[in-house]
């Protein structure tokens, strides 16, 4: 329980830091914030003990793409001074430290994130034929959300605010370049996904 609030005091710190204090990457606080949300939502339906905690699960999928979305955030370093051409990197303290402060929560909420779904589906006690197309299934739909919210600048609460609008960029806009993204980013998730699992069963075993 300690670590759960200790993790939780973190990201709001982060977000306060972020927003307060820094110039570069100052975006990453908003977008921190927006993956926290679903980690919230998931973490009432896990705690509830009736039927209504399964009002949490639409919110926590709406929520949801924006956990996978930081790895698109990655991006953003090459606006760094740091690496120049030749393959050589500069010791610039303020990038580095940028760096910092944009890898490490990506990596942490990125992870977190989706371990949680592990036990969202455990929860709901589908089979395993029924939780492998359910992470296929999931890893489609954020795709599609990651590109309309990455190349339409589409977010989330837009789809409670203009549902119109978003269910036509979801459904009906598609292109082979949206394709081949949401295939390339749904095969990434699943990546991720499948390391979550072996390193989970790693540890049962140990």
């Amino acid at each position: 329980m300690k670590k759960v609030a200790g993790f939780h005091i973190s990201v709001l710190i982060y977000i306060l830091f972020m927003y307060l204090t820094q110039e570069t990457f100052s975006f990453m606080g908003l977008n921190i914030f927006l993956a926290w949300l679903p980690l919230i939502f998931g973490r009432f339906f896990l705690r509830g003990k009736n039927k209504w905690p399964f009002l949490f699960i639409p919110l926590w999928l709406l929520f949801f793409p924006n956990v996978p979305y930081l790895l698109t955030d990655l991006f953003h370093l090459a606006s760094l001074g740091i690496y120049q051409s030749g393959g050589h990197f500069l010791n610039i303290t303020s990038d580095w430290w940028a760096y910092l402060t944009l890898v490490l929560p990506t990596i942490v909420m990125v992870f977190i994130g989706m371990a949680q779904v592990f036990k969202l589906f455990s929860a709901i006690k589908l089979s395993v034929r029924q939780k492998i197309a359910s992470f296929v299934l999931l890893a489609f739909l954020a795709s599609v959300a990651i590109y309309i919210g990455r190349f339409e600048r589409i977010h989330s609460i837009e789809l409670l605010i203009h549902p119109l609008a978003v269910f036509k960029l979801l459904v009906i806009d598609w292109n082979l370049a949206k394709v081949q993204f949401v295939l390339l980013f749904s095969i990434l998730q699943l990546g991720i996904w499948g390391l979550i699992y072996f390193l989970r069963r790693d540890g049962q075993e140990e």
